[in-house]
C-alpha cells in the first residue's frame, strides 16, 4: 500500500497534485485527501482476509529520502500499520549506499524501491558496483521497467545473490494484443532463470486495462506464476492506486478466483507465504 498526510512537514506527494500527468497511470490527483493512513486503509480492506502490509515508498523525493520511512515507522509504532516498509532510493546517486544506511533506523526496513532510475543506465558499471554493494544490505531491491530490458535485471541481480531483486508490477506490461503477451512471457521465463530475482503481481490494470475482468487479468497473473512460480511470485494490490479501478474487494476477490484451481499451498504462497519471506514479515 500508499500512504500519505498532508500534515506531515517536509513531505509531498507528487502524484496527487493537481496538473500531474504520467504515461500511463491516469487520474491520481482524483484521489487526493488530507490523508490516507491505517484507519483509511483498514476501512477500505476489511473483510478481505488481510492481516499485515507492506508499504512502499510514495512520497517524491527529496534531500532526505529517510524522512518518510522516518514518519511510517512512527505511525506504525502507533497504530501497528504497516509492518515492513520499502524506503526510496536512487541508484544513479553516490551517497545510495548511505541511504539504504539511513532507511535502517526502522526495525520494519526491508527494502529499496527505485523508481526513477535510467534503463539505459541500467548496465552502467558504476551502477552496477553500486547496486552490488548497496542490495545486500537493503535486503530487497524493487525496479520497474519493461520486459525489454529484462536481461540486464538480471545482470544486476547476479551481481548480489544474496540479496532479493523485486520485478516491480508484473513486469509492466504496457499492451493487451497475444503477440505482445507472447514476447513478455518469453522475457518473464528468460529472467526468472535467475533465482534471487521474484516477481510482485500488482498493477495490472494501470493504463493498460483500467476497464479489466476476471478473465482479463488472468493470462497475465496465471503467466506470471508460469515464469517464476508460485514461491516465487506475490500478489499484491498497490493500493489506494487501484481503487481507479475497483474496490479492493474486487481485486481480492478476483485474484482468488484465478488462482482457485491451484493448490491449497500454492494460493498461500501467492497470497501471503511468498511476501512473508521476501519481506521477513513477523521479524524485527
Amino acid at each position: 500500500m500508499h500512504f500519505w498526510d498532508h500534515s506531515v512537514p517536509g513531505l509531498r506527494w507528487a502524484w496527487l497534485e493537481p496538473g500531474f500527468d504520467h504515461p500511463r497511470l491516469k487520474g491520481t490527483p482524483s484521489l487526493d485527501a488530507p490523508r490516507y493512513t491505517t484507519p483509511e486503509f483498514l476501512a477500505e480492506s476489511a473483510g478481505a482476509g488481510v492481516v499485515a502490509a507492506v508499504h512502499v515508498q510514495a512520497a517524491a523525493w527529496s534531500d532526505d529520502p529517510v524522512r518518510e520511512t522516518v514518519w511510517l515507522d512512527g505511525l506504525a509504532s502507533s497504530t501497528g500499520w504497516p509492518h515492513a516498509l520499502i524506503g526510496s532510493v536512487r541508484l544513479v546517486e553516490e551517497d545510495a549506499v548511505g541511504v539504504v544506511a539511513g532507511h535502517q533506523v526502522s526495525d520494519r526496513f526491508r527494502g529499496v524501491r527505485d523508481l526513477s532510475v535510467p534503463v539505459a543506465a541500467l548496465d552502467d558499471p558504476a551502477l552496477v558496483d553500486r547496486f552490488a554493494e548497496l542490495a545486500p544490505l537493503a535486503g530487497t531491491v524493487e525496479l520497474m521497467v519493461t520486459h525489454e530490458h529484462f536481461p540486464k535485471l538480471g545482470v544486476l541481480a547476479g551481481r548480489a545473490p544474496a540479496a532479493v531483486l523485486v520485478l516491480g508490477h508484473a513486469g509492466l506490461p504496457l499492451e493487451r494484443g497475444e503477440a505482445y503477451r507472447a514476447t513478455w512471457q518469453k522475457a518473464m521465463t528468460a529472467l526468472a532463470a535467475t533465482r534471487n530475482v521474484v516477481c510482485k503481481i500488482s498493477a495490472l490494470a494501470s493504463g493498460s486495462d483500467p476497464h479489466w475482468t476476471v478473465d482479463s487479468l488472468r493470462p497475465w497473473v496465471l503467466g506470471c506464476i508460469e515464469a517464476f512460480g508460485t514461491d516465487r511470485c506475490m500478489l499484491a494490490t498497490n493500493w489506494p492506486i487501484d481503487r481507479l479501478h475497483g474496490t479492493y474487494d474486487r481485486l481480492v476477490d478476483a485474484y482468488r478466483e484465478i488462482i482457485a484451481e491451484l493448490t491449497p499451498d500454492e494460493r498461500g504462497a501467492l497470497l501471503h507465504a511468498t511476501a512473508e519471506q521476501v519481506y521477513r514479515l513477523g521479524s524485527s
